[in-house]
């Protein structure tokens, strides 16, 4: 059995974070593990907001999986901090022959313009290097590229392209409904050039996670051993059928659920 490793944040509410990412590579019959990088939750406000994991702890996470574990693919979400780059880096480093897909959650950091940049940058220079694909949504996109978000198909593309020479051997827009027209549209631009992959929008609210569920079952498409193309276009379809069995929240919201039965005669095609 397949051994996927999840590096992220956790959800209380599941849609999102390590919590989606265990459902999904469940679902591909896979054996997910973890490592915290910090904990989100409400204050007393209502505001989400997140408690770090130091440094310290995360790294010892890290050292205790690769002492017991000979990983198949690795899944990197948010890390929130510097520091958890700095980490993760030497971990990925120590690393052969495995898929990295890295989701550079930026949503959750500074709104300070400079210290967003900064992070940015780190990430960039550290971790886009060791990835076999980098997966932003087009808001995270927007901000590494320094451009206007866009919903017009060749702004994302000029985005992927532009990401691309960042460094990762390949990049993922997310553009899912946000992109003009009548398709939900990802784009995928590799040394071999672009493919965008479609599927009819369907208005729903049950979203929340879509992102995260996304990038993990691309990492667990490629461990194993599925090409890139066909893991972009299976996880598509997945996410797809996701979003349908979506579990409605108390305040209007909704997440996706990773749990339904996965009809393929439910699915799109391109």
């Amino acid at each position: 059995m397949k051994k996927i490793l999840t590096i992220g944040g956790s959800d209380p509410f599941a849609g999102g974070g390590i919590q989606s990412d265990l459902k999904t590579f469940e679902n591909y019959h896979q054996f997910g593990m973890s490592a915290l990088t910090c904990v989100g939750m409400l204050n007393n406000d209502g505001d989400f907001i997140l408690q770090n994991v130091s440094p310290e702890w995360l790294e010892q996470q890290l050292v205790s999986i690769n002492r017991m574990v000979n990983l198949d693919g690795i899944k990197i979400g948010l890390l929130n901090t510097m520091a958890a780059i700095d980490v993760v880096t030497e971990f990925v480093k120590k690393q052969s022959y495995i898929p990295i897909v890295l989701d550079p959650v930026l949503a959750f950091k500074e709104t300070d313009d400079l210290a967003q940049d900064t992070y940015s940058k780190h990430l960039v220079d550290h971790l886009f290097p060791l990835a076999d694909v980098v997966t932003p949504n087009l808001k995270e996109a927007a901000l590494l590229t320094g451009k206007n978000d866009s919903f017009q198909l060749e702004e994302i593309r000029k985005m992927a392209r532009e990401i691309y020479s960042f460094g990762s051997r390949s990049v993922i827009v997310k553009g899912g409904a946000g992109v003009f027209g009548e398709d939900a549209v990802d784009v995928l631009y590799s040394e071999a050039g672009f493919e965008s992959f479609h599927l009819k929008k369907r208005p729903s609210v049950t979203v929340n996670g879509a992102g995260c569920t996304f990038s993990s079952a691309i990492t667990a498409n490629l461990a194993n051993g599925t090409s890139l193309s066909e893991s972009v276009a299976n996880s598509k379809k997945y996410v797809y059928q996701c979003i349908i069995n979506g579990v409605m929240m108390e305040d209007g919201t909704g997440s996706v659920w990773s749990g339904g039965e996965m009809k393929e005669d439910d699915w799109i095609d391109y």
